[in-house]
């Protein structure tokens, strides 16, 4: 199911191609988790094993085990679970970059890998968010680079910041891109703040 196959079949003297109405995506197309991206990383994991129909075992319950009493569904559920539990696992393991895959403890089941990996990087988000709200504060205007790359500079701190679920709205970017201003901007600054 990892490779998307075209089958030829020669119908007098015609060549059709059925091509399934719905490719699996490929692995290739899932981003590699590299220490920077895990929100990106889970949304693309989540999008290729629900496409691919993979995802049995991070939606459903591991079954109880089998017993010599088992029905066949019993036996069935339980081999579609494992089945998906193993693929996940290893489709996991080889999109996350090595040195973090090695920092991760080993893990039987999926639910238990993508915890293991989340709790991993809540560090990392805060130290992003010590970073962003850091740079957000501190980024003055220079004088050199233009007025616009200089706030579009502040919004994708901001952006970066509400994107690690750091709430700060509208108004306090604007004040603080109008702080980063030096004083030769105080027209503005004023004009602006009588506007309201």
């Amino acid at each position: 199911f990892f490779f998307n196959f075209i089958m030829i079949v020669h119908i007098k003297c015609f060549f059709v191609v059925l091509i399934p109405t719905s490719l699996p995506m490929q692995l290739t197309s899932v981003k590699t988790l590299n220490g920077t991206n895990f929100e990106d990383w889970k949304e693309s994991l989540d999008l290729y094993l629900a496409i691919t129909n993979m995802d049995l075992s991070l939606r459903e319950e591991e079954p109880l085990a089998l017993t010599p009493e088992s029905t066949v569904a019993q036996k069935a559920s339980r081999e579609k679970w494992e089945h998906s539990n193993r693929v996940c696992l290893m489709v996991m393991k080889y999109i996350v970059e090595k040195s973090i895959r090695q920092s991760i403890p080993e893990n039987d089941t999926t639910k238990d890998f993508l915890r293991s990996v989340g709790e991993k990087f809540k560090t990392l988000d805060k130290a992003q968010k010590g970073q962003y709200l850091s740079l957000l504060e501190k980024t003055k205007y220079d004088g050199v680079s233009g007025v616009r790359e200089h706030m579009m500079k502040l919004v994708h701190y901001y952006n970066k910041l509400k994107s690690l679920k750091v709430e700060l709205g509208e108004s306090y970017l604007i004040w603080q891109v109008l702080e980063s201003f030096p004083s030769q901007f105080d027209v503005l600054k004023t004009s602006y703040n009588t506007q309201k």
